[in-house]
């Protein structure tokens, strides 16, 4: 996607690119690349979003969800959160010599997911600049739609926004940055008569603001859930981590987990009609 802002611009050039391995006909390099740096924000974020999933299921007294998924380059999210799967599983059964999917034989991939009993419950959308990743998702039945567009340079299709309508909640792993408000607002006003929550965690040191002041504009109110922040991946080298750390010192957030341990971390934000995900009572279980 387009660039965010001066933000974005302040760690660009030092910042690692995927974009190499991000829009190819078959995931392979996208997993090798991301095994690389131990890439795991997936698999962190997956508990997190069952237990909003279930709480807002209690709130809005719903079964069957439709969720909206920004970035969602190879239906990753959908494939965790739909099957008992996690992300050490998907490496191995892709980079693994003799992996179930370290073929390029689709029938063999749809195979794989289809006999993981992928769950009806939840249907996923996929919103993603990268076409490719966006059919392969949608051919192995991980998606029920795909929307391959850049919404930081355009609108949405009439058809496109069809898709977006009755959305229940609007959830993102790893897309703030490249996907600033105009993404995000574009999304929102689609699917904006369902009121749909929005789960978004943002690495460091992305930003926010901006996003939650769009989404402040159709009527929600955005919450840091400081209790939800997770690892997003490793540093690439140094000079990444010197860029993202002063980037972190610029905007005045607490670098201590960055400087320590080697990982870059992402923030969980949580968009919501008033009172409607109240997570100030809970320090870990959303539950």
């Amino acid at each position: 996607m387009a660039a965010a802002d001066a933000k974005r611009g302040s760690i660009q050039g030092t910042k690692h690119d995927f974009t190499g391995a991000y829009n190819r006909t078959w995931p392979h390099a996208y997993f090798r690349a991301h095994l690389a740096l131990d890439y795991v924000i997936s698999d962190r974020a997956k508990p997190v979003f069952e237990g909003i999933f279930a709480k807002y299921r209690r709130v809005r007294k719903k079964t069957k969800l439709k969720i909206v998924d920004v970035g969602c380059s190879y239906g990753i999210n959908a494939a965790l959160l739909r099957t008992d799967l996690d992300l050490d599983d998907l490496y191995a059964a892709y980079l693994k010599s003799g992996g179930s999917l370290s073929g390029r034989q689709e029938i063999e991939h749809r195979a794989f997911f289809r006999d993981r009993g992928l769950r009806d419950d939840i249907q996923f959308i996929g919103v993603d600049p990268s076409f490719r990743a966006v059919k392969y998702a949608q051919s192995m039945g991980l998606l029920e739609s795909g929307i391959p567009a850049d919404l930081e340079s355009r609108d949405l299709s009439v058809k496109e926004r069809c898709a977006l309508v009755e959305s229940d909640i609007i959830i993102s792993t790893g897309c703030v940055g490249y996907a600033t408000e105009r993404t995000f607002a574009r999304v929102y006003d689609a699917s904006a008569t369902s009121r749909p929550w929005v789960v978004a965690f943002a690495m460091h040191p992305f930003s926010y603001d901006k996003i939650a002041t769009a989404l402040e504009g159709f009527g929600l109110e955005t919450k840091l859930a400081a209790q939800f922040r997770q690892r997003q991946r490793r540093f690439s080298t140094r000079a990444e981590r010197r860029a993202i750390l002063k980037g972190m010192r610029k905007l005045g957030m607490e670098d201590h987990l960055e400087r320590t341990t080697g990982y870059i971390y992402a923030s969980c934000y949580i968009s919501a009609p008033p009172g409607e995900a109240d997570l100030r009572a809970h320090s870990g279980d959303p539950c």
